[in-house]
C-alpha cells in the first residue's frame, strides 16, 4: 500500500514518487464542460438516454439523411472494415472542395472540429505568445491555448449589455491595444447565436493585420445566411473551422475539417495522427456533400427556423426571456440554470446549463421538431405552475 510519504498531490492528480509527472500547465487544467447527454450523470439519477429528448446539442433534428443512412449501411462490409481508412481522405476532400470551391491541397479533414482545434494549438500556438478568445464561448478554445503554455485574454460583452451582444468596434479597440498574436471567434457564436458580417469582421481583423485568426464556423448553416468568406481564401493568416456533424446530425461519427493556406494545411497534418478519420466518417461526409443532401439540409434548417421561433414565443408566454439570435439555438434566462436544467431532466427533456460559460443565469435551448418542442413547454409549464421556477 502506499503511503503519503510515497506519494505526491497536484491539482487532484495523485502519483508515486517513481512515476512521471505531469506538465504543470496540464495539473492547473480541468476538462471542458460541454452540452449533450452525460451518461453518467443519468445512470447516477436513475434515468434512461433513449426516454430523453436532448435540446441542449445544436444539431439538426430532421437527420441523419436516409441518403448518408444508406451509405453508411452499404460500408459495413467486412472487408472495408478490415482495411485502414484513407489516410488522405482523397474522396472527401474532392467532394468538399467542390461545394466549398476552394482546392483539395487547402482543406484538412479531421475526427470532428475539436481535434482540429487541438492541432491548431499543438502546431501553431507558440508557448507564451498572447491569444484572444471571443467570448463567452466555446470553452476549447481556451482550453487548448494554455495546453500550449500560452496566455489567454477572453473579451467578454460588459454585464450591462443585455443582449450579450458584442460591437465590432469595441472589440477592434480592444485588438488594437493588446495586439495578440491569435484571435478565436465562433460565427455564429455559440452559445450567443450572435453572426459577424463579413465586413465586421473585416474591420476586426484590419485591428490587428498579422495576427493567427481562428474562425469557427461551425454553425455556419444554422443561420439565415451564411456569412460570406470566400474572398480570404489562400490568406495564411486566416484558419476556417467548419462541421459536417451539426447541419447533417452525424455527431456520433467526429468529422469537421479546416480549410486555410496550404502551408498551414502541411503544417496541421504534420501535427495530426495518422488515420484520424475513420472509414465510416468518410464515407458519411462525402454522401452528406451530395446535392439532394444538401438542399434538405438547407430546407430543414429553414424549418427550424420557424419552429425555434415558436418555441421562444412559448418561452415568452411563460415568463422567460429569450435573447436575441441569428441561430436555432438561443440563450433563456432563468434564475438557476443548473436547478432549472436538473428539474427538467425529470420531465424528459435536457437544456444546457451555461454555469461553463461563465452564464450561470441561463440556460442554452436548441429547438427540435415541432412535436418535441411542445415537450419541453409542456414541461416548462409544469414548472411553473408547481412553482418550481
Amino acid at each position: 500500500m502506499l503511503t503519503l510519504s510515497t506519494t505526491r498531490h497536484l491539482a487532484g492528480f495523485v502519483f508515486t514518487k517513481n512515476m512521471a509527472m505531469p506538465r504543470p500547465k496540464l495539473a492547473e487544467l480541468s476538462p471542458v464542460a460541454h452540452g449533450t447527454l452525460d451518461y453518467a450523470e443519468l445512470a447516477r439519477l436513475g434515468l434512461q438516454p433513449d426516454k430523453l429528448i436532448d435540446f441542449s446539442a445544436n444539431s439538426n433534428p430532421y437527420g441523419p439523411h436516409p441518403t448518408v443512412l444508406a451509405a453508411l449501411a452499404d460500408a459495413l462490409q467486412a472487408d472495408r472494415l478490415a482495411r485502414y481508412p484513407d489516410r488522405d481522405c482523397l474522396a472527401l476532400r474532392a467532394a468538399l472542395a467542390a461545394v466549398d470551391e476552394t482546392p483539395p491541397e487547402t482543406i484538412l479533414p479531421g475526427n470532428g472540429a475539436t481535434e482540429l482545434i487541438h492541432l491548431i494549438a499543438l502546431a501553431l500556438v507558440e508557448p507564451g505568445s498572447r491569444q484572444v478568445v471571443i467570448g463567452p464561448t466555446f470553452g476549447q478554445y481556451a482550453h487548448v491555448i494554455r495546453l500550449a503554455g500560452a496566455e489567454v485574454i477572453e473579451y467578454r460583452p460588459p454585464t450591462s449589455a443585455p443582449s450579450l451582444c458584442l460591437e465590432a468596434e469595441s472589440v477592434a479597440a480592444a485588438l488594437r491595444r493588446w495586439q495578440p498574436a491569435g484571435i478565436w471567434l465562433c460565427n455564429p457564436n455559440n452559445p450567443t447565436g450572435q453572426q459577424w458580417s463579413a465586413a465586421e469582421l473585416a474591420h476586426l481583423r484590419a485591428a490587428t493585420p498579422d495576427a493567427l485568426w481562428v474562425v469557427d464556423e461551425s454553425y455556419r448553416y444554422f443561420t439565415a445566411i451564411p456569412t460570406p468568406l470566400t474572398g480570404w481564401t489562400g490568406d495564411e493568416n486566416l484558419i476556417l473551422l467548419r462541421s459536417l456533424t451539426k447541419d447533417q446530425a452525424l455527431a456520433g461519427l467526429r468529422l469537421g475539417y479546416v480549410i486555410a493556406a496550404q502551408a498551414v494545411i502541411t503544417a496541421l497534418r504534420a501535427a495530426q495522427p495518422t488515420w484520424s478519420v475513420n472509414t465510416l466518417a468518410q464515407v458519411a461526409g462525402v454522401a452528406a456533400l451530395q446535392p439532394e443532401v444538401l438542399a434538405w439540409r438547407d430546407d430543414t434548417l429553414t424549418s427550424l427556423h420557424r419552429h425555434a421561433a415558436e418555441l421562444w414565443a412559448g418561452l415568452t408566454e411563460w415568463g422567460y426571456s429569450v435573447l436575441p439570435t441569428a441561430t436555432p439555438y438561443a440563450l433563456v434566462q432563468v434564475a438557476d440554470a443548473a436547478a432549472w436544467r436538473e428539474r427538467l431532466l425529470f420531465q424528459g427533456v435536457q437544456v444546457r446549463d451555461c454555469a461553463s460559460f461563465g452564464l450561470p443565469q441561463y440556460a442554452r435551448i436548441a429547438a427540435r421538431r415541432p412535436e418535441e418542442n411542445k415537450r419541453l413547454l409542456s414541461a416548462v409549464k409544469n414548472l411553473v405552475e408547481t412553482k418550481q421556477f
